[in-house]
């Protein structure tokens, strides 16, 4: 997109002279001699800088960014005067101008300064939205769970490295939510992450995805088709259920890992490429190795950096949280009533094993609060399928004791069984924590 330059200054033949010499540095230019033509082209233009006399006339320039900066500070000012005063050049700069500058002006000088201000304010608004989209990320990774912490950690840590990732966990634990998060933690995530099923292609297909072709590689290869890994340039590649990779395809992957080329189907020339590597599957990878279903070269190139995310069956004290967080986000995108779950399913989802994970659990919050009238979801809420093995689960009455056990178990780890220390983050007294570790048949060792 071209850059839009607004020159504000009463010489008339000085404007001109600037915007001649600014369009052949591939600027579109435009000019005013006054103030309100100066807000005018302002407000309908899409400006990337301004150049600003401190004197239009009988005007003040200083007046005139006092507006421009009301209007939209992001768009940087640079003053120029031929009665340049201290006092003149502090208050400009404390108003918001972006540099100030003595006439005559050196053009190449002036020309560095604009190319400056535009510079660093592009680069302020993409860390601005990266900010913003790690954020967004952050917000989708409810947990208090303390492996999960670490792990995210760990994955923030990763994400600023060019290492290959590896992502394993059972289905729905939300790997790829992690390698999103991965991506918006990285360099790469001003360009669009790309993603690939690997269990969603036949081998020939999936080779042709990853890598592309060439024109006439094969009978109907009409163009040029480029894989993933091309698309992938300047970005990070998301490969999903790699277990189900066929092993000639792992080859080349390992390949393009070391070596970052590729070459087409039916291309002659290796294809130079700069991607990050996110990797995912649910298998276990090392008995795949020993059934010779996965390459241990290509493990090894992967093991540095394995981040495995537990089930959701061994992390409930974020079962609470994730429902909140669910129910908000029906909220937000369909309009449902529903606030909250009552004390009996939320002592029900507490105990659940959630084989399908958080997956899981978000379909059934789903399917109960698309189909509540109410406010507050209930047992009886639940899809049938669910409240069927839901009957298989211990009696309600002794869910809450079963789960204030776990809770008294995770906060005693949390604390390195510190007893006085878990006594305050559980909000009791010691002496209640005692009565109920002996309740609970809790060693007090």
């Amino acid at each position: 997109m071209e850059r839009q330059l607004l020159i504000v200054d009463d010489k008339i033949r000085l404007c001109e002279s600037l915007e001649q010499n600014f369009r052949q540095l591939h600027y579109g230019c435009y000019y005013a001699t006054n103030s309100s033509d100066a807000i005018r082209i302002f407000l309908d233009q899409d400006i990337s800088a301004v150049i600003l006399d401190v004197k239009l006339g009988d005007e003040s320039g200083i007046d005139v960014l006092k507006e421009l900066t009301a209007l939209n500070a992001k768009v940087p000012v640079i003053m120029i005067t031929a009665f340049a005063t201290i006092e003149t050049a502090v208050e400009s700069i404390k108003l918001g101008a972006f540099d100030y500058l003595q006439k005559p002006v050196n053009f190449n000088k002036l020309a560095r300064a604009v190319e400056n201000a535009i510079r660093i304010r592009n680069l302020e608004e993409e860390n601005l939205k990266l900010r913003r989209k790690l954020s967004d990320f952050s917000s989708k990774l409810v947990t208090r769970n303390r492996e999960m912490i670490v792990l995210c950690r760990k994955a923030q840590q990763l994400a600023l490295t060019d290492l290959p990732v590896l992502i394993c966990g059972e289905s729905g634990t939300g790997k790829e939510l992690l390698a999103d998060f991965i991506h918006a933690s990285s360099p790469q995530s001003c360009n669009q992450i790309v993603k690939v099923n690997c269990s969603a292609f036949a081998e020939s297909l999936l080779d042709n995805e990853l890598f592309g072709h060439e024109r006439g590689a094969f009978t109907g290869a009409e163009s040029t088709f480029q894989g993933v890994f091309e698309r992938a340039h300047n970005s990070s590649l998301f490969l999903d259920e790699i277990g189900d990779m066929p092993l000639a395809i792992q080859s080349k992957i390992l390949r393009t890992l070391q070596d970052q080329e590729f070459r087409r189907v039916g291309g002659r020339t290796d294809i130079k490429v700069k991607v990050r590597f996110i990797a995912a599957t649910n298998k276990d990878v090392q008995q795949m190795i020993e059934q010779q279903q996965f390459r241990a070269d290509l493990l090894y190139r992967l093991n540095a950096a394995t981040l495995t995310i537990p089930p959701l069956r061994e992390r409930k004290e974020d079962i609470p949280l994730l429902v909140n967080h669910f129910l908000q986000e029906f909220g937000v995108q369909q309009g449902n009533r529903v606030k909250r779950v009552n004390p009996e399913l939320m002592d029900l989802l507490v105990s659940f094993e959630w084989l399908g994970n958080v997956r899981e659990l978000r379909n059934a919050l789903h399917y109960a609060a698309a189909t509540t009238g109410g406010e507050v979801l209930a047992p009886s809420n639940l899809p049938p399928g669910f409240i069927k093995r839901g009957l298989e689960a211990p009696p309600l009455e002794g869910i809450r004791e079963r789960t204030e056990r776990d809770l008294i178990l995770n906060t005693l780890k949390l604390a390195n069984h510190n007893k006085k220390k878990a006594a305050e983050i559980l909000r009791l007294s010691r002496k209640t924590l005692y009565n109920k570790l002996e309740k609970y048949g809790i060693s007090l060792r």
